[in-house]
């Protein structure tokens, strides 16, 4: 393996890591489904919004821009 390799499995291991660390503590939050789900109702407005947004952009890029490239 060269250095380079090593480097990007090294940061995937990372990630997975803190990734499990992540999931572990906030599942000790998490009391039932409507906490999984909605964040126990606590977001914000902000969130909230910012969430819907992602959302949007996710769907507008996965069709819409396919669309347009193809023709």
């Amino acid at each position: 393996m060269t250095t380079a390799q090593i480097g990007s499995v090294t940061a995937i291991g990372v990630y997975l890591v803190i990734m499990l660390i992540v999931g572990f503590l906030s599942s000790r939050n998490t009391n039932d489904v409507g906490d999984f789900y909605l964040g126990g109702r606590k977001l914000g407005p902000f969130v909230t919004a910012m969430s819907a947004e992602a959302s949007d952009m996710s769907s507008y890029l996965l069709m819409g821009v396919r669309g347009k490239t193809s023709s």
